[in-house]
């Protein structure tokens, strides 16, 4: 990153601005503000700078080089500069920011979308933002963002945890066994990655539908590797904290050898798998509830217990479930899939994920994935699996949360109905 040098800045004097006022004369656009930024062209020489943003509440202001380049500029007045600079949300953008608007002495109202500032002779200008470009800067920052296909910072290598390991509902919720034998199939030629068919399928059926998952292997996920994560633009989790509630930092707990050392392994896991980070200052902080499984094995559980209370109940209907088994009786076919993996693929709402901050003997972390344990996770996952299968629910796929029922009438191909829910997918 590169700095434009300034002469040192000396104090100035209180200088004597003509009064600045906005009134109704001021609208210069027929079309309702949906809080829209203010949004000018700038004239720098003979160079037109389009769709630059005055924000007030930018500590700088924000120039890209290739601009600067284009103004016909000396690098000599450029000096490196290390700091961090982004925007609230990430986004690189050209911005005239505090030092700008303070400098011009110019009063930003977003309400009447403009901006004054005095000139000679103690009179005052008045320019008016693009509404046409602040609509279209703003449209196009919903686009998603293009993924390349160069490996992200999350890849796993083979010695890190699978999915299974990192499952916090393992080994603790009773799953629903199937009436009928299963038959074990591989799906590549790892040995690890299999599922199973019921044996009461006929032989031809059977063949097409192996044929048909190992064609589909890559929609299933075995390490975090393989989840690419739902873009922040579809969905994330928000915690909407009650404004009067006051952060509660719980007093740290001590862990037994076994269970510290239990938390540091587990811990590393989903650093590992880019499910959480290291944080340096907490407002709320929990701490970790280390759980014996059945296999003698440690699991690590965060107790949000005060952070839930804090946050009000999402009322996003849930599915009945009399109804959705009632609806998928009678069908000829079915294939049962569980999703809890899905949970890690929705990302916390930035402002929110300092706010998942737990405690440990080696550090304090928070969850950049929605965990499981925050109040209103399965009202989220719901609302996204909705989205997703909205033309698929009740015609051939039954979802309640992370659990999936495909279906298919009697005579009619089961593989033809899978292959529009992987579509979806």
């Amino acid at each position: 990153m590169l700095a434009v040098t300034d002469a040192p800045k000396i104090p100035q004097s209180t200088h004597d601005f003509p009064e600045m006022t906005f009134r109704s004369t001021d609208f210069n656009h027929t079309d309702v503000n949906y809080d829209d930024p203010v949004v000018i062209s700038v004239q720098l020489g003979d160079l037109i700078v389009r769709k630059v943003p005055l924000d007030p509440g930018s500590s700088t202001d924000v120039l890209f080089f290739t601009t600067f380049e284009k103004m016909k500029l000396s690098n000599n007045i450029l000096q490196p500069y290390h700091g961090d600079l982004v925007g609230f949300s990430g986004e690189r953008v050209p911005v005239l920011g505090r030092p700008f608007l303070n400098r011009f002495a110019a009063i930003v109202s977003t309400v009447h979308l403009c901006v004054k500032f005095p000139v000679q002779d103690n009179l005052v200008a008045t320019i008016h933002g693009d509404l046409h470009e602040a609509r279209q800067c703003y449209n196009t920052s919903l686009k998603p963002i293009k993924r390349s296909n160069i490996a992200q910072v999350n890849s796993i290598q083979p010695d890190q945890p699978r999915l299974t390991e990192i499952d916090p509902r393992a080994d603790f919720e009773d799953r629903p066994m199937p009436n009928e034998d299963l038959t074990k199939v591989l799906l590549t030629e790892d040995p690890m990655k299999f599922t199973f068919v019921g044996t009461s399928t006929n032989t031809e059926e059977r063949e097409a539908l192996v044929t048909f998952l190992r064609e589909n292997a890559d929609l299933f996920a075995w390490t975090p590797a393989d989840m690419p994560g739902i873009h922040p633009s579809v969905i994330t989790h928000k915690l909407a904290i009650n404004s009067g509630a006051r952060p509660i930092s719980q007093r740290k707990r001590n862990l037994g050898i076994e269970k510290r050392l239990a938390c540091l392994a587990e811990v590393k896991k989903l650093i590992a798998a880019n499910f959480i980070r290291e944080i340096r200052f907490t407002t709320w902080l929990a701490n970790v509830v280390m759980v014996k499984k059945s296999n003698g094995k440690w699991r690590m559980c965060v107790d949000f217990t005060d952070l839930n209370k804090a946050c009000p109940k999402d009322a996003y209907p849930l599915p009945c479930i009399d109804n959705l088994v009632d609806n998928s009786c009678g069908f000829g076919s079915l294939s049962f899939m569980d999703a809890y993996s899905g949970y890690n693929q929705i990302l916390m709402h930035p402002s929110d994920q300092e706010k998942t901050a737990f405690i440990t003997e080696y550090g304090n972390h928070c969850y950049n994935v929605m965990p499981f344990g925050l109040k209103n996770a399965g009202a989220t996952y719901q609302r996204l699996m909705n989205k997703v299968f909205q033309n698929q629910i009740g015609r051939n796929i039954e979802v309640y949360v992370d659990d999936m029922v495909a279906k298919t009438m009697v005579g009619k191909s089961h593989i033809n109905d899978l292959t529009e829910i992987f579509a979806q997918i």
